[in-house]
């Protein structure tokens, strides 16, 4: 497999070689060799550290080494960890962990270069729009960072400015980490359960999206029409006039940090009240609307007394369509009923469940994580260790559930923990219960059920309109000897690589052996010219030295191999 089909052909290669040398320098020189990569890897990266086959053990220092590794191939692969930070039913804990330090270890780019990306968006320099523009960024991230400024009209906003450059980076790294995907696709069988493909697919639609803040933007209007109805909620005004792709205006919300308990006290907000309305806000969001914030942590949460909530920063979106929610109902319901058929049904459904999955024993997993809560009472379920336990069953039998259904759990899990530090006394199931009872209900109804047969139907008449035909062109296919079967091999190109490179190394050492060879002849015929001084042939001494030197580099090349 080569890499020319890369768009940008030098620079993808200069960038691909970085990778392997960073991946080779903190260890990872076993997945550089499984992926083919070493031939990109600079000789002397490969002489110091050496390309070994064989991976650590899975532990605290391996998930550092990995964080590590994505900290220094900038921020396209600290965004990568980041999204990988968020997927519990794929990463071990340990990573989880790591992977969640990330978002503190990135550096801010210079105002300078903000200021500048400010007036290319907008048109002109910053000073025309702005009033106050402070001179260092309150929030920095893997795309973006944000700053405090006040408009020519004095109202207080958020600017947030895309990293310069950002785009044809993410990009091309990008294209390289579909290219990897492929490779561990093909020749490292453990990481398919991964479906890195998917994964990489995924990962390339969240940041485009999240590097585009009109999309940003768009969402957080959306927000702002839904609860406009609402008192006790409060989402930033987008300043349209001052938003492009690359800058987001937004109104500057002003209120208490949810977690600071004396200054809540201070203000008379009631707790209790406070809790009810944000779990009221968000259940709106996950049931009604479709589309949810998918990071509501204290920090984009604030409170305006007496009862009110402020949601920030609407860049992490998850969206919960109509089929998806359904699913979820029931097989949370066939769950609760044991009838783990139908939970594993849905999961098919869904794309989750890999093709060697052992169906009774996760049947055992699943009866066995209802037993342990069926008795509960609902006041006393912890949705966090749930859905942890959820998502170790998940990991433990390679299930890859939807990423939306896991932004969905995650962005529960974390509001939940918000609400019940502000009432611990509050039931989070008993708030959803309603919600999903509402969905059962919704699924059974006259109108949907009307709507499914309706679709059935339609489908059903397309196949007995295309049917006869369709079987009519297989049929004359085959009489014609036109019909084609396509077999697809597996891993034979790589069977063709190894056989190539070991027959170029034999070649290699038959002409060094020839060189010797002939080097001696030339000696021991002493045929000049000679080495002044001397009876021995000058060309006879450069014979060996070249030999030398190829037999040596021919030794380091199968040693650093691993296949002596």
């Amino acid at each position: 497999m080569t890499f020319i089909p890369f768009g940008r052909k030098l620079k993808s290669l200069g960038r691909l070689s970085h990778v392997g040398s960073v991946l080779t320098q903190h260890g990872f020189g076993w997945l550089v060799v499984n992926l083919h990569l070493d031939r990109f890897v600079p000789f002397r990266r490969r002489l110091l550290h050496g390309m070994p086959k064989e991976e650590d053990g899975v532990g605290p220092t391996l998930a550092a080494r990995v964080a590590h590794v994505l900290e220094e191939l900038g921020p396209t692969y600290v965004k990568l960890g980041q999204v990988l930070g968020s997927r519990t039913d794929l990463m071990p804990p340990v990573f989880i962990e790591e992977f969640r330090k990330l978002h503190d270890r990135v550096k801010p780019f210079p105002t300078v270069e903000a200021r500048a990306a400010i007036e290319q968006e907008l048109g002109g320099p910053v000073e025309k729009f702005f009033d106050d523009f402070e001179a260092e960024p309150f929030a920095a991230g893997s795309i973006a960072q944000a700053y405090h400024a006040r408009t020519k009209d004095g109202q207080r906003v958020v600017v947030k400015v895309r990293r310069p450059g950002i785009r044809d980076m993410l990009e091309a790294d990008i294209d390289i980490l579909g290219r990897l995907a492929q490779l561990a696709d093909r020749y490292v069988p453990e990481y398919r359960l991964f479906r890195p493909i998917l994964l990489v697919e995924e990962f390339a639609q969240t940041v485009r999206r999240e590097c585009d803040f009109i999309a940003e933007a768009s969402n957080t209007q959306r927000f702002a029409e839904a609860y406009a109805d609402t008192s006790y909620v409060r989402v930033p005004r987008v300043f349209w006039n001052l938003t492009t792709a690359g800058v987001l205006t937004l109104e500057q919300i002003e209120g208490l940090k949810v977690h600071d308990t004396a200054a809540l006290e201070a203000a008379g907000v009631d707790r209790k009240v406070l809790a009810r309305n944000l779990a009221d806000c968000f259940m709106r969001q996950y049931f009604d609307m479709g589309l949810f914030h998918a990071d509501p942590h204290p920090g984009n949460l604030v409170v305006m007394p007496p009862d009110g909530i402020g949601i920030l920063d609407f860049g992490q979106i998850g969206r919960m369509s109509d089929t998806m929610r359904a699913e979820l109902g029931t097989a949370l319901v066939a769950a609760l009923g044991r009838d783990f058929d139908i939970v594993l049904d849905v999961l098919d459904d869904l794309g989750g469940l890999p093709e060697d999955l052992d169906a009774e024993r996760l049947k055992g997993d699943l009866s066995a994580l209802v037993d342990k809560y069926a008795g509960v009472p609902l006041r006393r379920v912890n949705l966090k260790s749930l859905f942890e336990e959820i998502t170790a069953v998940a990991r433990r039998h390679r299930i890859i559930l939807p990423r939306d259904f896991i932004l969905l759990g995650k962005s529960l899990v974390t509001m939940g923990g918000v609400a019940l530090d502000l009432d611990p006394d509050m039931s989070m199931v008993e708030v959803v219960k309603p919600k999903v009872r509402k969905i059962l209900l919704e699924k059974a109804s006259p109108k949907r059920l009307l709507h499914e047969g309706m679709a059935a139907g339609y489908h059903l008449m397309s196949i007995l309109e295309q049917g006869p035909r369709q079987i009519r062109q297989l049929a004359r296919k085959l009489m014609r000897g036109r019909l084609q079967l396509v077999f697809r091999h597996e891993n034979l190109d790589r069977f063709i690589t190894e056989l190539d490179r070991s027959s170029n190394r034999i070649a290699f050492a038959m002409i060094v052996a020839a060189t010797i060879l002939g080097s001696a002849i030339l000696l021991q015929a002493r045929t000049g010219p000679n080495v002044p001084g001397t009876e021995v042939p000058i060309l006879g001494i450069l014979g060996f030295l070249v030999a030398g030197f190829l037999g040596t580099w021919l030794a380091i090349a199968i040693l650093r191999s691993g296949r002596l």
